[in-house]
Parts: structure tokens; C-alpha cells; sequence
């Protein structure tokens, strides 16, 4: 077993950006301590950019309860999964966090992590990832380009450019971004002077990416594939999907420069949107869902897996859209299309509650290579 600390004043829950020491200590006895930069919240117009129609959240949610079926269902044998991704330690009486579409999330004991207790046909899995139109719709939206440029893309590119800046003194010129989407945040980072380039499965974010930006995502297999090292490696949402999500961490090891950086973002379990969705009747359409979700970290999770594959934390930033998710499942549960607008200047509110208290569904941390 494993645990992690967090070291800071209690002060510094009130301000936006503090310093924080987290240690961790192994199962050998060796602690390992990390001078960690922690942020809370992020400014969102999460209305504009998701929307408010109850009848399409319904019917995204019905679409990903058929495919989960498809995916889990008795015909493909789906088989319990029987050790942690993450720590490797033992699911066999795992506590079931929560179900949905009657698929269960169980969490280790030892790391906290959660993941889907069963273990999908992996063919399966990639189809869903690569062949699914329905699954890539929020980042092939035309009609969301800028908003996504400017109140997600920009200030997370300005996030990693700052954080390298700090930790090695100069300016980076090369970034790979994995599971690149439709090629938001490459174009981005072109557009900004670097030399980006990304990976994506997906063959209709692939041609999102070509028609929307001009730019040729690779498709081939990232943890099978050298590439010049990167100054800063990104994983916008990748590992959640990843039935051994350390692998690419491992991957990546060898895809950043030895003065490179790696900045993932996952979705946290420990959230306020969570226990939204685990409420009897909510409707999934985002967050947790089986068919692409198949993990949901804890801090100390996404931490283990960071320093087991050689890789220190130097900066956090919590976020997420829990009051959004809080405000559409009351208005699907009182089928009120109105109940949104009516509370939408509570959403701000409510989030930054959540996210200085770090009840918030996302979390991005960067961290650097501990073989200097």
C-alpha cells in the first residue's frame, strides 16, 4: 500500500494559485517529496459551450446506455477486471462505487482508484474510439470552434507554457499532444509558434482536424511509435479511456526530452458530479460513462501512476463543470427546460465552491521527469 500528503496552511484554501508540499511514500518506506503549484477554477461559459437541450442530453445518454450494453453485455463475455490498472493491487472485493447503465465502477482500496469492474473485448473498445461519429460530436462542432479556442484552448496552452517556463528557464519549441481530438489544441499551439504535432484515433476527429485547421493528426499507435522528443507531452483527456493507462505514461517517457514536461488532465472520482450521477434515474451523458470512461482517478492515483513510471508533479489545477451537471440532472429530473436558465447565474457560484474545495470532476497536473 502506498500513500500520499498534502503539507499547506490553511490559509491558502483562499487563494487562487499556493504552494503545497506533497509526499508520498512507498511500500518499501522511501518518501519522495514534491513542491507542487496548485490552482482552483477556471472561468467557463459552460452554458455555450454544452448547451441546455434536455431532449438531446436524453438522447446522447440513451446512445451511450445501447453502446454500453453492446460493450458489456453477456454475448461478449465481458470478464471481471481483477487487478488495479494503476497500483496493481487486487480488485477481487472491490467496494462498487457506484452503476451505471448497470455497469459497474469499482475503487482499489489501496490507491483509491476507480475503474469499470469489467473488462470489455479490447476490439471492442477500439471501435468505439476510432469508428464512433456520435462519441467525437463535442469536438467536431463547427459551431463551438472559438469558444473552445479561446475559454479551453488558450488558457490550458498558456497554463504549459508557463509551468515549463518556471521549471526549466526557457521557452519550449516542440509539443506532442495523445488523443488530440479535433486538433484544437495542436492548431493552438501552432498558431501560438510551436512545432506541434498530435496522435488521434478517431477517423472523424481526424477529419475535423484536416478541414477545421489544415492539420494531419497521426493515427498510428503512440506507445509504438518514436517521434523527435517533445519539449511538452500532452494527455487532454486520454487516460480515462485506456484499459492500462500506465503504458502510455510509460510512452511517453520515452517521447519527451530529457528538460521536457508531461501534462495530463483526467476526470477525478471524488467529485460533487459524481455523486450527482450516482443518484438513482440521472441521465449520463458526460463524466462517467462506461463506454468511454473506463477510469476515474483519485488524486493519489493519478499521482502513483505519475512517480511509478518516472514522472514528479510540479503543478495542479482543479476545475470542472460539477454545477452544471448538478443544474441539468434537477431540471431532467423535474422536466423543466427553463430550471437551467433560471439558475444559471448560480453555476459560477457554485463551482468555485467546489473547486477551491476540490469537489471538482477534472484536474490537470504537470510533472517532470525524476531521472535528472
Amino acid at each position: 500500500m502506498s500513500h500520499w500528503n498534502r503539507i499547506a496552511p490553511f490559509s491558502s484554501d483562499h487563494q487562487p494559485r499556493r504552494l503545497e508540499r506533497w509526499e508520498y511514500r512507498r511500500n518499501d518506506g522511501r518518501v519522495r517529496a514534491f513542491d507542487v503549484e496548485v490552482q482552483t477554477g477556471k472561468s467557463l461559459d459552460v452554458l455555450a459551450l454544452k448547451g441546455t437541450n434536455l431532449n438531446d442530453i436524453r438522447s446522447y445518454s440513451e446512445f451511450l446506455q445501447r453502446t454500453a450494453a453492446r460493450l458489456y453485455g453477456e454475448r461478449l463475455s465481458a470478464q471481471p477486471r481483477h487487478n488495479c490498472p494503476i497500483c496493481r493491487s487486487s480488485l477481487q472485493n472491490a467496494a462498487v462505487e457506484l452503476q451505471v447503465f448497470g455497469v459497474p465502477y469499482v475503487r482499489c482500496a489501496d490507491c483509491g482508484h476507480v475503474a469499470v469492474g469489467l473488462q470489455a473485448d479490447a476490439a471492442a473498445l477500439g471501435r468505439v474510439f476510432e469508428e464512433s461519429e456520435k462519441h467525437s460530436e463535442a469536438y467536431v462542432d463547427k459551431a463551438a470552434i472559438d469558444t473552445r479556442m479561446k475559454q479551453i484552448i488558450a488558457p490550458k496552452l498558456e497554463w504549459c507554457i508557463r509551468h515549463y517556463r518556471q521549471c526549466r528557464g526557457r521557452e519550449p519549441v516542440r509539443l506532442l499532444d495523445v488523443g488530440a481530438g479535433g486538433g484544437h489544441f495542436v492548431a493552438g499551439a501552432q498558431r501560438h509558434g510551436l512545432k506541434a504535432e498530435g496522435f488521434e484515433k478517431s477517423r472523424a476527429s481526424r477529419a475535423f482536424a484536416k478541414e477545421a485547421f489544415g492539420i494531419d493528426l497521426r493515427s498510428e499507435e503512440f506507445t509504438r511509435t518514436e517521434s523527435v522528443p517533445a519539449d511538452i507531452v500532452t494527455f487532454w483527456g486520454l487516460l480515462e479511456y485506456l484499459q492500462e493507462p500506465r503504458e502510455f505514461l510509460a510512452a511517453a517517457r520515452r517521447a519527451i526530452a530529457p528538460d521536457g514536461m508531461l501534462v495530463v488532465e483526467v476526470p477525478r472520482v471524488d467529485a460533487l458530479g459524481t455523486r450527482v450521477q450516482a443518484v438513482q434515474g440521472a441521465s449520463i451523458a458526460r463524466h462517467m460513462d462506461p463506454t468511454t470512461h473506463i477510469n476515474a482517478f483519485s488524486d493519489e492515483s493519478l499521482c502513483t501512476a505519475l512517480v511509478e513510471e518516472g514522472f514528479g508533479p510540479v503543478a495542479a489545477w482543479y476545475f470542472g463543470m460539477d454545477a452544471y451537471e448538478t443544474m441539468i440532472q434537477a431540471a431532467l429530473k423535474a422536466d423543466d427546460t427553463a430550471f437551467v436558465s433560471a439558475f444559471s447565474s448560480w453555476i459560477p457560484v457554485l463551482q468555485q465552491s467546489a473547486d477551491i474545495g476540490r469537489q471538482c470532476d477534472d484536474v490537470i497536473v504537470a510533472a517532470v521527469s525524476m531521472r535528472e
